[in-house]
């Protein structure tokens, strides 16, 4: 398993030239026929380029990390064509064939083989640059349930990859800790971290297991501007991973969680916002339930470590900002006090 995550970290902090704009530009002319506008978006693996035709048409060119394994970006792709059998009016992105009628194309920049697709744009606001309510939340919780019923009965073999964002995997924060030597707050994340990883190891392989997103944070998430409670897509399907379903909803859950949110209460009402209406629509097992507040934990925990880790190892990629101490300190504090949690619905 180490080696597995050594594999998915390196292609957070691989070297690698960014493929300039004009070079983007040469492959989807030549590769899918189109003559656009282009403009770099960030990405925390993937370089993307964000591309207007003509006629107003949008896309994503979608360009994967020399270190990722071709079968991961298939994965993704075949999960997308997978959603618009299942659910066609599922807001997400759509791929876009190349002339030869691929999902993807294999081009050579820099001496280095890499992985393009192309993917419809979906129009929106950024969850994350919105106005925060239940009702959204609760929208939130009703697509991660509806995403779940569309993506049950879908498999890959890239999907049983080990990837770092899998609350599966929290145990490896331990990794992640000893090689930021500046994190702060070290002793309450790890005491934190010495609590939740038993839990989850000895439970979560007995719960129910299917591919899922596993991303359902803001950054993914686009409501309408004029009705910003109304969810109108979902996007970045990369972190997807055959795991525990209650691990999905943990995810959603903890990313959900105001970003002012300095107290357990407040936090525990955001997390049934969303747990609620997701158990409408799949309804969740008490095995379930009993895990979940350490699973929300673990995932507050992750997004700590993880980011900090970035920015420490990894600070030529602008992707990640350095966090605001007292955001951390009410991170942990949280994650300390729900996860032993009893989720009631």
């Amino acid at each position: 398993m180490a080696s597995d995550v050594n594999t998915f970290m390196a292609t957070m902090v691989a070297p690698t030239r960014p493929v300039p704009i004009e070079h983007a530009l040469t492959l989807v002319r030549e590769r899918y026929g189109l003559e656009p506008r282009a403009s770099r978006l960030t990405g925390e693996r993937d370089e993307n380029f964000r591309l207007t035709t003509a006629d107003g048409a949008e896309y994503v060119l979608k360009i994967a990390n020399p270190a990722e394994n071709p079968a991961e970006t298939d994965f993704q792709a075949a999960a997308l064509m997978h959603l618009e059998q299942s659910d066609p009016a599922l807001p997400c992105p759509r791929v876009v064939r190349d002339r030869s009628g691929g999902t993807h194309v294999r081009f050579v920049e820099a001496g280095l083989e890499r992985t393009a697709r192309m993917l419809t744009y979906l129009p929106g606001r950024l969850l994350g640059a919105s106005v925060r309510s239940r009702r959204q939340r609760a929208a939130c919780g009703r697509l991660g349930a509806r995403l779940t019923l569309a993506l049950r009965g879908f498999e890959h073999p890239a999907a049983q990859r080990t990837i770092v964002w899998d609350v599966r995997h929290t145990g490896h924060m331990s990794r992640l800790l000893a090689e930021q030597p500046r994190f702060p707050f070290r002793p309450a994340a790890q005491a934190l971290l010495a609590r939740v990883t038993p839990r989850i190891d000895s439970q979560l392989p007995r719960l129910r297991h299917q591919i899922v997103h596993n991303d359902l944070n803001p950054l993914n998430i686009l409501v309408d501007p004029a009705d910003q409670d109304r969810v109108t897509g979902v996007i970045d399907f990369g972190d997807m991973t055959r795991t525990a379903l209650i691990a999905d909803v943990a995810v959603t859950a903890a990313e959900l969680i105001p970003p002012e949110c300095s107290g357990a209460a407040e936090a525990r009402d955001a997390v049934l916002d969303v747990v609620a209406a997701y158990h409408g629509g799949v309804p969740l097992l008490p095995t379930e339930l009993v895990l979940l507040g350490a699973l929300v934990a673990a995932r507050l925990l992750m997004t700590l470590v993880i980011h900090e880790w970035h920015v420490q190892r990894n600070p030529a990629s602008g992707h990640f900002k350095p966090l605001e101490a007292d955001f951390m300190r009410a991170r942990l504090q949280i994650a300390d006090q729900l996860l032993n949690e009893e989720i009631r619905l």
